[in-house]
């Protein structure tokens, strides 16, 4: 295959067969997708998702939830019955998949480079998450974190920031990290009228922030989630390296080459947003292999550098990490329990036993 041989047709069939590839080796527990279990972390959050697209604005539910009422209410404006709703993460996740592999389209024009690269991505917790867990709609987050990193359209960074922290707040939280990708290739890496796209999230607080005013019920229960939250991170503090390791793997190699092959004046403030997003990630969210995800948009970013530096080896280096991450074996980390990710054969026969 040469440079010039991947048409609109493979841009669809490759993510595809990605994800195909990431369900076989990375299979959801088929069992219990089957009805609700209560008490597994596979289900919980479906279960609320869908009592909010039944009533979108409802508050007797868990805290995590109040504000990610995009979703429920896209899903109750379709009048979408039973569990229909269920379907929006898996299109979320659809379309980043794909959104990734235009994206390395537009770096190199390699079919290798593009299965690679493609592969290195829906073997990550940001795919891993959506398609094991029910309900959880994370792809449509980093879907608008690449498009604030990566967009080419003046209007993508503004509809990200308007509706993507009302799909979950982890898109504030990583969204200086995707901005800062954004500026790594640009002349100037920080100018005054740049930073002033970050005021398209003041809408959003300014909602949370006048609705909390005039509803202390709310705020109290949120504070009391936060607190909890922060005494948990100390309790988690020894699964920490295991949960970021189990959320990336592989595509930890692309991170780093991402902050070794800039400029030192680049690579320290984009290391220092780096780990300034993992520590609130961690403070403010359990689920260590799946929060490790907000920091799709620089492994990318090293993917394209490799491109960039590296045009005639990047499709060999992309395939590699992409296969390395197929059979590195892989678990969801999540408070203190680890969960190993079963291949589809072994979930087809727990299944159907």
């Amino acid at each position: 295959m040469n440079s010039s041989s991947v048409n609109y047709r493979q841009l669809i069939l490759i993510p595809l067969a990605c994800l195909a590839l990431s369900v076989l080796f990375f299979s959801p527990r088929l069992w219990l997708m089957k009805e609700y279990v209560q008490g597994s972390f596979q289900w919980d959050r479906a279960h609320t998702y869908l009592r909010q697209c039944e009533q979108p604005l409802r508050r007797d539910i868990e805290p995590a939830m109040f504000w990610r009422v995009l979703p429920p209410l896209v899903a109750n404006a379709l009048h979408l019955p039973g569990k229909t709703p269920l379907a929006l993460p898996w299109l979320g996740l659809l379309a980043a998949t794909i959104y990734v592999t235009v994206l390395l389209r537009r770096r190199l024009n390699d079919p290798w480079f593009l299965w690679g690269g493609t592969l290195l991505f829906t073997t990550t917790s940001a795919v891993l998450v959506p398609v094991g867990w029910l309900g959880m709609n994370d792809a449509w987050v980093w879907l608008g974190l690449l498009a604030v990193a990566f967009g080419r359209a003046r209007w993508a960074l503004p509809v990200a920031c308007l509706l993507c922290p009302w799909i979950d707040e982890r898109f504030i939280i990583g969204f200086p990290l995707a901005w800062l990708v954004s500026r790594l290739e640009h002349p100037r890496l920080l100018e005054f009228r740049a930073i002033l796209q970050g005021l398209w999230l003041l809408p959003y607080a300014g909602v949370r922030l006048l609705v909390g005013w005039h509803d202390a019920a709310t705020t109290a229960t949120t504070e009391t989630f936060l607190h909890l939250q922060l005494t948990q991170s100390v309790q988690l503090l020894p699964l920490l390296p295991l949960g970021w390791w189990m959320g990336l793997r592989a595509a930890w190699v692309a991170t780093a080459y991402a902050l070794w092959a800039f400029p030192l004046r680049r690579a320290v403030p984009t290391a220092a947003c780096l780990l300034g997003t993992l520590g609130v990630s961690f403070l403010l969210a359990s689920d260590l292999s799946r929060s490790v995800a907000i920091i799709t948009p620089l492994v990318l970013a090293g993917c394209f550098k490799m491109a960039r530096l590296h045009p005639t080896n990047a499709p060999k280096m992309m395939a590699i990490l992409g296969i390395a991450n197929l059979l590195i074996p892989a678990a969801h980390v999540t408070y203190v329990h680890i969960d190993p990710i079963n291949p589809l054969p072994i979930e087809l026969f727990r299944l159907l036993r």
